[in-house]
């Protein structure tokens, strides 16, 4: 079954008659719409390795210096060492105001009540940006009060299609819809108005428009039926510990179609979502590039799941057959954080995943047709060492080199660990090209030379500088900051694509720059890392000799537009026309 699950599709019908049976009877279910071809593979780039022209890739820690404040806390104190505790919390990118710069957005977490296991509510964050990078502490002048439950994560979407950003916030037993009024202030929407359920654990969400019709629908990640009173006590080597995941039952995971109001229905069933999970993250992008909006769900010890969208909002689950359900032993990982990009350069969108310890962080390489195969040791991951506790990840192109590096936060779960440390070191891999990555945490400044209790990271340019910086929440420990300091040698060029047909944030869009020396992917995503929302802004970083040629937008539903393209470096904007073309401007601030 590790062969199996390891190898293309194409290849096991080759070598294995029961490869062949066990492809034929899974894919009936994963192709129960038809989607139109994928586009074909494009050649690789020619692969780069470090050398000692390229730049050192530094990050500092300015959370203080730039007014940011805050610590996410998980109530450990009270002593009831629930599973509840071992989530942590994350942070969101939004431009709250309008004025065009990212604004930060902390979730707080919770604590419990006197002498109890009942979590209770703490507040949460918000820190305005002055487009230079520097942060005032806003909450009460934006409106935004204390929640009703312990909270977790954060998605970030414009939800009632106004041309402003709302906030999902999501939890234990509560989900909460935050509108954006325009003026900077927002309006907690009553659970009546926007027909969200939220009773249950909600760890994540993730916003994609995957019936196409210009809205943004949510999936809500679910976790496990963890209760005050389903509160075991469990004793791992020696000591009473947090429970692990194995001592509960997953709960189903949801989806709400909206109704184009701001409101939603449930559309779990009709739509074809698994029941079951123990889900902790999820991303939603174009992953067979079909040009409707894929998701990949990372559960924690059962298998993850990889949904090819139909077209009409049905969502068929092919996980298994594609895969990318299991690790690289053929069993079911730890999975927490996740994100999608071109991790080899050849124009497909591949798969990332970060899971516990004692195994690897998986890369899957897509081969075209979401088929892909576990890539993690040729790519050089596996070389870090199985003893990390994975959480908040994304790609990102640190150094402008045009290929998308990888970061992660760690930290423990547990509060007696034996086989690694509490706190954890950080990761940044760099990509060396060829589908080969290196870690070079160890130059890459003081934060990454400390462990930390890492959940929730986002990353986006806070500084306006055109490169991006990341903001991580750490569980009882204040959330850094980390600024791209890097001495680049390359310059970005920055596309904001609006969305006008299809829904307003574009996510479930595709970009490929094409230059004189390669073809460059980059993908407008829904969810991603983990309880985080980053920003949405497409980053490249060309060679200073290199010319771009022409820059091709699949939009959400599979329009294509394709532009001639010749600047190299600066900010612009691309606005969906109603008649396919698109203006473009340069992005002076906001659309």
């Amino acid at each position: 079954m590790t062969a199996l699950v390891q190898l293309p599709l194409c290849r096991l019908a080759a070598r294995s008659l029961i490869a062949a049976v066990l492809a034929g009877s899974l894919l009936c279910g994963c192709q129960q719409q038809p989607a139109p071809e994928p586009e074909p593979p494009v050649r690789p780039s020619t692969p780069q390795t470090a050398g000692p022209a390229d730049p050192a890739v530094r990050f500092a820690d300015e959370a203080e210096a730039r007014g940011v404040r805050f610590t996410a806390v998980n109530g450990e104190e009270a002593g009831n060492l629930a599973i509840l505790e071992s989530l942590g919390c994350g942070v969101g990118l939004i431009d709250a105001d309008g004025d065009g710069d990212l604004d930060l957005f902390a979730v707080g977490g919770g604590r419990f009540a006197d002498g109890s296991c009942t979590p209770v509510a703490v507040d949460d964050g918000l820190f305005r940006n002055d487009g230079n990078g520097m942060f005032t502490a806003s909450s009460e002048q934006a409106g935004i009060l204390r929640g009703t439950f312990y909270a977790h994560g954060v998605e970030v979407g414009d939800f009632d299609s106004d041309g402003f950003s709302d906030l999902l916030i999501t939890g234990y037993d509560g989900l909460r819809l935050l509108a954006n009024m325009g003026d900077g202030s927002f309006r907690e929407v009553p659970a009546v108005e926007h027909g969200i359920a939220s009773d249950g654990w909600h760890s994540t969400a993730a916003a994609a428009d995957f019936n196409h019709d210009g809205h943004l629908d949510l999936y809500c990640v679910r976790y496990v039926d963890w209760s005050p009173e389903n509160n075991p006590p469990c004793v791992v080597q020696g000591h009473r510990d947090v429970c692990p995941p194995g001592e509960f039952r997953g709960v189903t995971d949801r989806l709400w179609l909206s109704d184009g109001a701001g409101g939603f229905r449930e559309a779990a069933t009709t739509s074809g979502i698994v029941e079951g999970g123990k889900g902790l993250g999820a991303v939603a992008a174009d992953i067979d590039l079909d040009g409707h909006t894929d998701l990949y769900v990372a559960n924690d010890t059962t298998p993850n799941r990889l949904y090819r969208n139909g077209g009409d909002g049905t969502l068929a689950e092919c996980g298994l057959v594609a895969g990318v359900a299991l690790g690289e032993t053929g069993e079911p990982e730890g999975s927490m954080g996740t994100d999608v990009g071109d991790a080899n350069l050849d124009g497909l969108p591949d798969l990332w995943v970060a899971n516990f310890e004692s195994q690897s962080f998986g890369l899957y390489r897509n081969f075209g047709g979401a088929t892909f195969e576990h890539a993690s040791g040729v790519s050089g991951i596996t070389a870090v060492g199985a003893v990390y506790v994975g959480f908040g990840t994304m790609f990102l192109d640190a150094d402008l080199d045009g290929a998308e590096d990888l970061f992660v936060a760690n930290g423990h779960v547990m509060q007696f660990p034996t086989l690694t440390p509490l706190k954890q070191r950080p990761l940044l891999f760099r990509n060396l090209g060829g589908g080969r990555f290196a870690n070079i945490a160890d130059t890459a400044g003081d934060y990454f030379q400390q462990g930390h209790m890492g959940r929730g990271a986002a990353a986006g340019d806070l500084d306006g500088d055109g490169d991006d910086d990341l903001v991580v929440s750490q569980t009882n420990e204040p959330l850094a900051v980390l600024i791209n300091t890097t001495d680049l040698v390359h310059q970005p060029l920055v596309v904001k694509l609006v969305g006008t047909q299809s829904n307003r944030d574009a996510i479930g869009a595709t970009a490929l720059l094409t230059t004189d020396r390669r073809r460059l992917l980059r993908q407008v995503t829904g969810g991603g890392s983990y309880l985080s929302a980053g920003s949405r802004a497409l980053v490249w970083g060309l060679g200073d000799t290199e010319k771009p040629l022409s820059l091709a937008i699949r939009w959400p539903g599979g329009e294509l537009l394709e532009l001639p393209w010749e600047q190299a470096t600066g900010q612009f904007l691309i606005r969906e026309g109603a008649d396919g073309a698109a203006a473009m401007d340069r992005a002076a601030g906001g659309d």
